[in-house]
């Protein structure tokens, strides 16, 4: 340990007295988790909309990628997503829904750009990975209940906080297809390399300064180093539907002015939606400060 009472190269988190703290990327004793075995099942929307009404959705210093078509179009991504079978929570599983906007990237002080998808916001069901995500990584991750439901080629999500409904997610029509998954995110959106997050946390005692404020990249090629992971089954659907319900203050005292601002997200037109079971899963590791 060093003079802090902490162990240099483990994860700490408050509490810190009792030692590093096991999680995603580490057992108590330091060793690595291993993720072989995980599943995923994960139903995807992926929309086109106008550039213009995600600007002020991008952190400073993110911006949308220049390609090659003349109009200026952006695309949106609503994943539902299931985890199962999770050495870190004892085999145990949970529940996503994320928000993902691509062809997004963000320059590093040697005047790198990182390009990928850029997530804004998204919800899980449990405190565990939604802890560790935000004080590790970075990942702007909330709480929600998230049921899930499903019969002969269709899949559904239903989000809600306490009882208030804020989201419906629907694909319908689903049909086995052959081959890998593709990227969720569509080529002409730009380039994919990995996920970009926008880490912050405020200063105690001080509102509105930051003790933490900087871009995250995770970096898809390093993430396929640390563990494999294959397609077992992917399905293609034929309608695929995201519903928003801005209520107010009342029913959703934490989270009104987030789904009020993707309610306000246009849908010009749904691109592709399906759905995709993986096994094995990455421990986002790979995650580093785009600034250093």
């Amino acid at each position: 340990m060093d003079s802090s009472g902490q162990s240099p190269g483990l994860h700490h988190r408050m509490p810190v007295v009792f030692g590093p703290f096991p999680g995603p990327r580490q057992a108590y004793d330091g060793h690595p988790r291993d993720g072989s075995s995980s599943t995923s099942k994960e139903a995807y929307i992926t929309f086109k909309t106008p550039q213009s009404g995600l600007a002020n959705l991008l952190p400073p210093g993110f911006s949308f990628q220049e390609t090659s078509s003349s109009e200026k179009s952006a695309y949106v991504t609503i994943a539902s997503k299931r985890l199962d079978n999770l050495e870190w929570l004892g085999f145990r599983g949970y529940n996503l829904l994320s928000v993902y906007i691509h062809g997004v990237q963000c320059a590093a002080p040697d005047g790198t750009l990182h390009k990928g998808t850029f997530i804004p916001v998204l919800w899980e069901d449990l405190a565990d990975p939604i802890i560790s995500g935000r004080e590790e990584l970075g990942f702007p991750k909330l709480f929600a209940d998230l049921a899930i439901s499903e019969a002969q080629g269709s899949y559904h999500m239903s989000a809600s906080w306490q009882g208030s409904r804020f989201a419906d997610f629907s694909v319908e029509g689903l049909r086995e297809a052959e081959g890998n998954a593709p990227s969720l995110a569509p080529p002409a959106a730009g380039a994919d390399d990995g996920w970009l997050l926008h880490r912050y946390m405020p200063t105690t005692g001080r509102p509105g300064i930051a003790e933490v404020d900087y871009p995250v990249f995770v970096p898809y090629a390093e993430e396929r180093k640390i563990q494999k992971v294959s397609t077992v089954r992917r399905f293609v659907g034929s309608t695929g539907e995201i519903k928003w319900y801005p209520l107010d203050w009342l029913a959703l005292p934490t989270l009104h002015h987030i789904v009020k601002r993707l309610a306000e997200i246009p849908v010009v037109s749904v691109e592709a939606c399906g759905l995709t079971e993986k096994i094995g899963g990455a421990d986002l590791s790979s995650a580093r400060n785009v600034n250093r």
